[in-house]
């Protein structure tokens, strides 16, 4: 379908009017879905973009079909090759996502994420904060046949 003239004016108006809202972003918090994640594909050729709160959709079917569904109670760390039972502690360097905190308290409490939100919703000051990086390693290149440092900030 080709959008005549005024109708795209206002299409476009209204996105960037905010009327639309945000994009979605596998941490915008925006369902409470434990594994946010979000679908976009976009295609110039056609003028439009669609957009898919895929966990949404999943956990629909996750009801529907029981039978096909296994939740472990652990992360297979696949460095370690071994079963962790307990959340890893943040070690991002930003701070963590608000949306990924309440999860990981939601697990930790085994509350709903909603509750969860609701009650932490005003302490942000307990959400973890990222951890400084470490110093760099140089980069070693050589230079008319000498090794040089080079520090890539």
């Amino acid at each position: 379908m080709i959008l005549e003239s005024q109708v795209k004016v206002d299409v476009l108006s209204a996105l960037f009017a905010g009327t639309f809202g945000e994009f979605w972003d596998c941490q915008d918090d925006g369902c409470d879905c434990i594994y946010q994640r979000i679908g976009m594909w976009t295609n110039p050729y056609l003028a439009e973009t669609l957009e898919v709160r895929m966990c949404c959709i999943w956990a629909d079917l996750y009801k529907q079909y029981p039978q096909f569904v296994r939740v472990t109670p652990a992360y297979k760390d696949g460095n370690k090759r071994e079963w962790v039972t307990e959340p890893t502690e943040w070690s991002g360097e930003s701070d963590m996502p608000k949306s990924l905190w309440y999860r990981q308290l939601s697990r930790q409490q085994n509350r709903s994420v909603e509750d969860i939100r609701v009650e932490y919703a005003e302490k942000d000051e307990l959400r973890p904060r990222g951890k400084p990086k470490r110093e760099p390693m140089p980069l070693f290149v050589r230079v008319e046949g000498e090794w040089v440092a080079i520090n890539l900030r």
